[in-house]
């Protein structure tokens, strides 16, 4: 057969097979969140799309096949900041599965390589604008990742109250649905990591430094894990670098926290549906009655192989951030549980600990101090001991304390019964004994009093010395003991007429 008729072939093919691909392209298993010309490109096809096409046209022999459908899933917030993840997805895949392990160490350091230069641009972008000294970034910054139908949204602001961040957080698929980024995604590119790092470097100087910020979808990929290390150790620098200037209480020691919540895969494939039905419901009664607003209707909420390709998504991000277990606090939130049990486990986790959020050397100096939370764990039994200790060996010192609680404490308990305390004075001679003293306490102590003493010394003027003209005082000891208890409520009756 001669070129032509080839040629000849191949375009009546084509004019044949058009309508059937446009069709296919635009129907509703296959569109995204998003309209763009993107979603007609090649690399927009998925294996079961090919697959219908093939069956459609047999003339049609695709020449490149796609056979990772997370190429075509976008994230549930974001369709732009995940794409340099995605772009590779299939290539890391493969290398995986047949690179030994020298080609692996070697892409490792390739990565580490490329995450400096494209980090190290990006600040200077940024500090161009702004100027070295207005690099003031805040303190406090939590990395936030979730699984799909964990209620990110949801939880997030009891992370804020946990750690009292005020600073509205910043979520990078906002960030990234700039003009000029949406332009890169109509002309069917990605946003590079280095745009991605920049446009999170200008929101974290817009944030107020002293009160911390939630960050929303980042780090999302190998380098972006890089360039969140390359991006501490910078604050670092700034932080020696403005020490010993009038600037140095803008550049603190920063803190930063890994969070993910998680809840797997069949919990939030069964999550996300439920929320797709919930929406349609909504809507459908919104177009009944014509009050309310339409919600947006997610592709992702209502196809089952599209809600497991995004959870793959989640599980390669969630393999990054391990990375980064062993450098930062990591807080795995199990968020399978009730709204309220997912927010005490919050409240729990984020909890303030001293030892990562004071400098070092302010740590090592009080860190010897017991923490009042763990003063009590052994109190119960040192009580019992000191007790039977007095009771053996000094029992003379034993029976003056119970012999004191009976004669001026015990009346004083019973006087003050129903308002739970007692203020118990004397000026018995015997409380100046230190031994005394530490055995009323841990008898009242162990009959369920909270026992607290004061002394004082009262100083009375006796007589003037002529010669001096001194004033001779008489000192008195007097002893305070304030001893408190269950108060018990009397319910007043009510009177019937």
């Amino acid at each position: 057969m001669s070129t032509s008729t080839l040629i000849s072939h191949f375009r009546q093919a084509s004019k044949q097979a058009l309508p059937k691909i446009s069709s296919l392209l635009l129907a509703p298993t296959l569109l995204t969140r998003t309209a763009s010309p993107l979603l007609i490109s090649k690399r927009a096809l998925t294996s079961t799309a090919l697959k219908r096409i093939s069956a459609a046209v047999p003339g049609v022999n695709p020449l490149r096949q796609y056979s990772t459908p997370s190429l075509t899933i976008q994230n549930e917030k974001t369709n732009v900041n995940q794409a340099p993840a995605l772009a590779t997805a299939a290539q890391d895949e493969s290398m995986s599965e047949s690179a030994s392990p020298s080609e692996k160490q070697e892409k490792r350091i390739s990565e580490i390589k490329d995450a400096k230069l494209i980090f190290n641009q990006a600040f200077k972008n940024v500090q161009d604008i702004h100027g070295r000294e207005n690099m003031k970034f805040p303190k406090e910054i939590i990395w936030l990742m979730g699984a799909p139908g964990s209620g990110k949204g949801t939880h997030t602001p009891a992370i804020l109250r946990a750690r009292g961040i005020t600073n509205p957080s910043i979520s990078m698929s906002s960030l990234l649905a700039t003009p000029e980024c949406k332009e890169l995604i109509n002309k069917g590119m990605m946003v590079s990591d280095g745009k991605v790092v920049e446009n999170l470097l200008h929101a974290l100087l817009d944030c107020e430094p002293e009160v911390g910020v939630l960050v929303d979808g980042f780090p999302r990929s190998e380098v972006q894990v890089e360039c969140l290390k390359l991006f501490h150790e910078r604050m670092h620098e700034l932080r020696k670098e403005f020490k010993h200037t009038p600037l140095k209480d803008f550049f603190p020691r920063p803190t930063f926290r890994i969070c993910v919540l998680y809840v797997d895969e069949e919990i939030s494939v069964s999550r996300q549906l439920m929320r797709g039905k919930l929406i349609q419901e909504h809507n459908a009664q919104v177009m009944r009655s014509g009050k309310g607003e339409i919600k947006e209707e997610r592709v992702t909420d209502f196809d089952e192989m599209l809600i497991r390709a995004r959870y793959q998504i989640f599980k390669d991000h969630y393999s990054c951030l391990l990375k980064l277990s062993k450098i930062f606090p990591f807080h795995l939130i199990n968020a399978v549980g009730s709204i309220d049990s997912v927010m005490r486990i919050i409240l729990k986790e984020f909890e303030y600990q001293s030892s990562l959020e004071l400098e070092h050397d302010t740590y090592e100096a009080i860190s010897h101090i017991p923490l009042a939370t763990k003063i009590g764990i052994h109190a119960r039994q040192d009580l019992i001991r000191r007790l039977e200790h007095y009771c053996e060996t000094e029992p003379e010192i034993f029976s003056k304390a119970v012999r004191f609680i009976d004669q001026e404490v015990s009346p004083m308990i019973a006087r003050h019964a129903i308002s739970g305390q007692a203020l118990v004075r004397s000026d018995n001679t015997i409380l100046s004994d230190p031994k005394i003293v530490e055995v009323v306490i841990s008898i009242l102590s162990e009959r369920g009093y909270a026992v607290t003493m004061d002394e004082r010394v009262h100083e009375t003027p006796k007589r003037v010395d002529p010669k001096t003209f001194e004033i001779i005082l008489e000192r008195s000891h007097v002893y305070a003991l304030n001893v408190r208890f269950p108060q018990h409520h009397i319910q007043p009756l009510e009177q019937k007429f």
